[in-house]
């Protein structure tokens, strides 16, 4: 073969091979792509003993959430593997652990004390539900401020009462706030000041004692007064007296909700803000310690 001939050859060769590379190269990017998901997803992770979310997803997550047009919702109230999900539009029931959307159908959630959830119909009637959709507490509230073991917290009228149709008890909203207890005793608010008072006598146990904040969690209660928090079980016998440097009274709404009280197996957390700054507390339950 003559040597023109020779580096023809090799030239055709070549120029199949390159050829042949960049379409190898093409498929390769396009099956890369295809197979991409390119969707947004929040992540839900344990970040040392707390639940947290990320878009990024991490190494070890519990499960994702797809979110609509790559708008991603936030955790507006959670009780165990239950999360309420917004979007700011509308609101989901989302069960992070077992990677399921519970309920979309209601345009409101608010998880109660004891795991069931408050929803409002498209009558503007509140009920509660539970995490099988069914139905505990029929559409029958303008609002439904919170439900434990058969009894509803109410709002008529703007005035809290209780209802308990199985026990045949009935509060007349005639108080500023309410807060449930147990099947005994619930916290009611009056001139501003927290009350604790019995089912059975209908009187306050402490009519000149008010607490300037009461806070109830899984069996124990949370009290504030006088620069002071107590935590007391439902005996109210005392199982901690911390005294606190705060400016907060804790009778505005907000400044309530900046002690992020939580209940987490045997411990109790909460916040105080003192010195220009929080300060978080454990209080553990089992040796009545507390820890910051």
């Amino acid at each position: 073969m003559k040597k023109s001939n020779l580096w023809h050859v090799l030239w055709i060769v070549g120029v199949y091979a390159v050829l042949v590379s960049i379409l190898y190269l093409v498929v390769l990017y396009k099956v890369k792509w295809e197979d991409k998901d390119l969707r947004t997803y929040l992540y839900f992770y344990n970040c040392q003993g707390e639940l947290c979310t990320s878009q990024i997803k991490t190494e070890d997550y519990y499960s994702s959430f797809l979110c609509e047009k790559d708008i991603c919702p936030y955790i507006a109230d959670r009780y165990d593997n239950i999360l309420v999900l917004s979007d700011k539009k509308r609101e989901y029931l989302f069960d992070y652990i077992n990677n399921k959307t519970i309920n979309s159908s209601y345009d409101y959630y608010k998880i109660s004390s004891d795991g069931n959830i408050i929803v409002r119909d498209k009558n503007n009637k509140y009920g509660v539900i539970n995490s099988n959709n069914e139905v505990v507490i029929d559409f029958n509230y303008s609002y439904i401020n919170d439900y434990a073991n058969g009894f509803v917290s109410y709002k008529d009228n703007n005035k809290y009462g209780i209802d308990n149709k199985g026990s045949n008890i009935h509060i007349k909203p005639e108080y500023e706030g309410i807060v449930l207890i147990n099947d005994q005793i619930y916290s009611y608010i009056e001139d501003n000041k927290y009350y604790i008072a019995s089912y059975t006598t209908g009187l306050p146990i402490n009519k000149d004692n008010g607490y300037d904040y009461i806070y109830y969690t899984d069996g124990y209660i949370l009290t504030i007064k006088d620069k002071q928090i107590d935590i007391v079980d439902t005996n109210l016998e005392s199982k901690l007296i911390m005294k606190i440097n705060s400016h907060y009274s804790y009778g505005v709404e907000k400044e309530r909700a900046s002690l992020n009280i939580h209940k987490r197996d045997n411990y109790i957390y909460f916040s105080v803000y003192e010195n220009n700054g929080y300060t978080k507390y454990m209080f553990d339950i089992k040796s009545n310690k507390l820890y910051s």
